[in-house]
């Protein structure tokens, strides 16, 4: 036999091979389809937290302003002050705070209120038409006391708000003392006594191992220990109202459940609000 025929039906057989082959493997060849990615979502801004502070001439000067601009330095914070010098609860017709209490958690809405109170209320009671109703070291005194502070911070109170209600500081001054204990100590029974308020507890702050009011300490800023008080006795010096910031902040954000940010975003954050400026110095009795 020839091989002229027998290649070319070898030939012709590859062919018909290849044909049927390329159907079945063309589509190995093809590519995969490219999902498109799922854009990412962004997430959500933490809601920020409002805190309002309250008091006398401690929260309208230098402490006050120092730790408005601490918490309205944090991010997640927006801080306000409402102060009035020379004010408490025993003169509504001076200064009504039970009024100016409720107008400003009705504004603000806070979630914490700061309250510094009482170091100018060891006095006659007086109503707000300015008529005095129990002098100063009259058994009733106490009792009428006690329910101004519950009055004070039912109408500054509201469901989810806490109340971090702040000790008067130790001065030093012996006779001074002798009301601010019991004024304190009033406090502390009302505020202890909810569930809503946090009492803080200020005499570790400015007394030392033996128990004396402290004069100097160091302070974050200053190179030296620096002297607390003014000669007054009572209201903070610049360095003080700094160092009493300094001890009070944390324990707000602790209440918060907010931890301080990273000095990166300190550098960042927003301007403190605008600082109140401090009427007249209380006239301590």
């Amino acid at each position: 036999m020839s091989t002229r025929p027998l290649r070319a039906l070898l030939f012709l057989s590859f062919l018909s091979t290849a044909a049927q082959a390329a159907p079945e493997t063309a589509p190995a060849l093809a590519a995969s389809p490219v999902q498109p990615a799922a854009p990412a979502r962004a997430t959500p801004p933490a809601p920020r937290r409002t805190v309002l502070l309250l008091g006398d001439s401690l929260i309208a000067t230098g402490f006050g302003e120092y730790l408005q601009n601490q918490l309205a330095a944090h991010p997640l914070i927006r801080c306000e002050r409402r102060a009035k010098s020379s004010t408490g609860l025993a003169r509504p017709d001076f200064f009504d705070w039970l009024e100016v209490g409720q107008q400003e958690v009705k504004e603000h809405q806070p979630d914490v209120v700061v309250v510094i109170i009482g170091g100018n209320d060891g006095q006659a009671l007086h109503t707000r038409q300015g008529h005095a109703t129990v002098q100063w070291g009259k058994p009733d005194w106490q009792g009428e006391y006690r329910q101004r502070i519950t009055d004070f911070v039912t109408a500054i109170s509201a469901p989810g708000r806490k109340i971090v209600w702040l000790e008067l500081p130790a001065t030093g001054r012996q006779r001074f003392e002798q009301k601010l204990t019991l004024i304190r100590d009033l406090q502390r029974e009302v505020i202890s006594g909810r569930e809503d308020a946090v009492h803080l507890e200020t005499r570790p702050f400015f007394t030392d191992a033996r128990g004396r009011a402290l004069k100097q300490a160091r302070v974050e800023g200053f190179r030296k220990p620096m002297r607390l008080r003014m000669t007054d006795g009572v209201h903070f010096t610049v360095a003080g109202g700094r160092y009493f910031a300094n001890k009070v902040y944390p324990e707000v954000l602790g209440v918060l459940g907010l931890e301080a940010p990273e000095p990166e975003e300190q550098h960042t954050a927003r301007p403190a609000a605008a600082p109140v400026k401090p009427a007249m110095q209380a006239l301590v009795p």
